[in-house]
């Protein structure tokens, strides 16, 4: 998605701090509609409102796309006032807006007489933006009594069969599917939506994922992280980045997402006591981890039973990164934990000589790499000096594993599985082809539904066109190919 489908033309979001009375002072994205012939941003309240009633359930990620899909609601609307204006049909607005979403608003004679100039986004992308307008719409309607713009309607036969599909898979899949209840199901199946998105969906198998090749991780590790001018040092930690290193067995060899590593503390890294030249690693919930046994009360010399978060709080003036803003964010995908008392999950390697091969890099870089003056508990710092000591920071690692990249003589890009979530790709696939059990593999890869990791076992083109060839040579030919020789 180019960044010119999404240009504000009559608003602006803003990361603000809030402040209301008997709620702790909070920062949200904010949405500003420019009013007048100033342009003078005026915050749309009632989006506020909604945002801070959803409480901590939504991430920052649902706040910017909720703002960003109001805001272009708004540029619809007022772009096309004048058609709109003694339009008493909300739902047909609001049809509108969804063709324009996945229409596009230029002419065939490349002009736009609304001056929005969108480029038509994907059936999924209008899907998302459409139904954030309806959910505010909903809580307006059940918070202010509001006329909804997009209301319910009896479901037609084709609608009916479309949304139990949907339930079947969601129950099958659920942790709680005993929950689900049949006749609240029958009730919800005979309504649908006055608008939604009108395109028919493409059918086509899951597109295999892209992974990092397997035989060039020892030359990213060991060529691509060296650092620049120091290829001759006598001492490891002056000739390599371990840090980067580190980040990138955690991806490859532990199968962890690209930001999940900027949650570790220092003290998530233990000794395997079944091996004890392997690492275990454990990786907390950023916000519900038990927090470490450093958290201690003065008085007592006990540790605090407590969470993350109070901990980041309390101890270090902090709070956990995926709810930062800005370049000390680090997102956090609901995965499934291993503990549900602790709220950590296990780092499980594979092969598992990677868990050796961590634990005593590990080592080196805590005593010769890490500061010990560091204040906060973050494992992997920055090591350049004007910000030496801070969070090591999601983009600095993409930047640093790109560079790598391109020192081994291959080209940065996810189409060749060789950007950072290109080694969970890979982590994944040798799974897979170890003949892993699914389950297994589930669990490896920390995900709740069996479902996730499809895209797996997809084999991609070079294996389809490899046993095609294989399958070949055993079948002698039936067509007489003489006459293409003569």
């Amino acid at each position: 998605m180019g960044l010119r489908k999404e240009i504000a033309r009559f608003h602006t979001v803003a990361h603000t701090l809030i402040r209301k009375p008997g709620l702790p002072d909070r920062r949200a994205f904010v949405l500003y509609v420019l009013e007048g012939d100033e342009c003078r941003p005026q915050a749309l309240l009632p989006l506020v409102e909604y945002v801070l009633d959803q409480g901590r359930s939504r991430s920052t990620a649902w706040q910017r796309e909720l703002a960003r899909a109001v805001g272009l609601f708004v540029d619809f609307l007022k772009a096309n006032h004048a058609t709109f204006r003694h339009q008493p049909d909300r739902p047909q607005v609001l049809a509108a807006f969804a063709e324009a979403l996945v229409g596009g608003t230029i002419g065939l004679d490349g002009d736009d007489p609304s001056g929005l100039y969108w480029e038509p986004k994907s059936l999924s992308r209008a899907t998302l933006l459409l139904n954030a307008v309806t959910a505010f719409s909903d809580w307006l309607v059940n918070r202010y009594d509001t006329t909804p713009i997009n209301p319910w309607k009896t479901a037609s036969l084709a609608e009916q069969m479309t949304y139990w599909r949907r339930f079947d898979k969601r129950r099958a899949h659920a942790l709680l599917s005993h929950t689900y209840g049949r006749d609240e199901a029958v009730a919800r199946s005979k309504q649908a939506r006055s608008v939604v998105v009108r395109r028919k969906a493409l059918s086509h198998d899951v597109t295999p994922a892209k992974f990092f090749l397997l035989d060039r991780i020892w030359p990213l590790l060991t060529e691509g992280y060296v650092v620049p001018g120091k290829a001759k040092a006598r001492q490891l930690h002056e000739r390599i980045n371990i840090r980067d290193i580190l980040i990138t067995i955690l991806l490859h060899g532990g199968g962890l997402r690209e930001s999940e590593p900027f949650h570790l503390y220092v003290s998530d890294v233990a000794i395997d006591p079944r091996n004890p030249k392997c690492a275990l690693v454990r990786l907390y919930h950023p916000e519900r981890g038990s927090a470490p046994d450093d958290y201690i009360d003065p008085l007592s010399g006990k540790v605090i039973e407590a969470d993350r978060e109070e901990y980041l709080r309390v101890k270090w003036g902090l709070q956990p990164r995926n709810l930062e803003v800005g370049r000390f964010h680090a997102g956090w995908k609901d995965l499934k934990l291993s503990n549900g008392r602790e709220n950590y999950a296990l780092v499980h390697w594979f092969p598992s000589y990677w868990g050796e091969v961590f634990l005593s890099l590990f080592k080196v870089y805590i005593t010769k790499q890490r500061s010990r003056h560091c204040v906060h508990p973050y494992l992997f710092v920055s090591l350049k000096d004007s910000v030496a000591g801070e969070p090591y920071t999601v983009d600095s690692y993409r930047q640093a594993h790109a560079k790598a990249v391109k020192r081994i003589g291959l080209v940065p890009a996810k189409a060749y599985g060789t950007t950072p979530h290109g080694h969970r790709h890979a982590y994944a696939q040798q799974l897979t082809d170890a003949g892993i059990g699914a389950e297994v593999i589930q669990s490896a890869l920390h995900h709740k539904s069996p479902e996730s990791q499809q895209v797996y076992k997809e084999p991609p083109a070079e294996k389809i066109n490899a046993a095609l060839r294989n399958a070949s040579i055993n079948l002698k030919p039936s067509i007489d190919f003489s006459f293409v020789e003569s």
